[in-house]
């Protein structure tokens, strides 16, 4: 009686269609960490010339550059106008794992097309790690130094509270205070965030590893699939 071969497997099409895709996932995810790396790199420079930089009129830099985004980290100085309205709510945020509260007040400048720019004046380290603080108030803004950061790369709902004003045309920037003059009573500027991690390249080796391992998985159960 003659000995029946096994059947042999044939070429498992699903499995390397699947395998094909999850490989250009993963090769996507660490081709964008890498991007997200460069970007990185160009903020963190930005930041270390920014230390010392010298500060430049509000409206000489809004008025000559037509891109908001393009003036992330700039270092400007200006001399706010009174807004009329009710204080503006606190912002909530986190700060080396602690819940803290900045406090935000309108400026008024006649700057290019904007005649309004948000201020962002700092912590209120009185209210650190209350869930729902009191309402403070603050004296308004005078003379301003700071940073500017779009007001798209900001939580907190900032760009909600600038519909309060529907009759002013606000820059869709956030001037991160630096110092001011008269200093406001109770809250401690803080422009820049207490820690900027840059780990996107070891993000990216993950990403790569994980799509080499799945080609060694792959060729494995190829191999066990189609040998003799």
């Amino acid at each position: 009686m003659s000995e029946i071969s096994p059947r042999k497997a044939g070429f498992p099409v699903g499995l390397t269609i699947a395998t094909a895709i999850a490989f250009a996932i993963l090769c996507g995810l660490g081709a964008w960490q890498l991007q997200r790396l460069h970007w990185k790199e160009g903020v963190l420079t930005r930041i270390e010339a920014l230390k010392t930089a010298p500060a430049m009129p509000l409206v000489q830099v809004l008025t000559e550059k037509a891109r908001p985004e393009d003036l992330a980290w700039t270092r400007v100085s200006v001399d706010c106008g009174d807004v009329a309205g009710e204080p503006l709510p606190l912002v909530y945020g986190v700060r080396e794992g602690d819940v803290v509260w900045r406090a935000q007040a309108p400026c008024a400048v006649l700057a290019g097309p904007y005649n309004m720019i948000l201020v962002d004046r700092g912590l209120v380290p009185a209210l650190n790690g209350q869930v729902a603080p009191p309402a403070r108030s603050f004296d308004p803004p005078r003379r301003v130094v700071g940073v500017l950061t779009p007001i798209a790369q900001l939580g907190g709902d900032r760009a909600k509270v600038l519909e309060r004003f529907p009759g002013r045309k606000p820059a869709p920037l956030v001037l991160m205070a630096e110092s001011e003059t008269p200093a406001p009573a109770g809250v401690t500027p803080a422009p820049l965030p207490a820690e900027i991690s840059n780990r996107h390249l070891e993000y990216a080796l993950t990403w790569f590893g994980l799509a080499v391992t799945l080609l060694f998985i792959y060729a494995a159960m190829l191999w066990r699939r189609v040998r003799p």
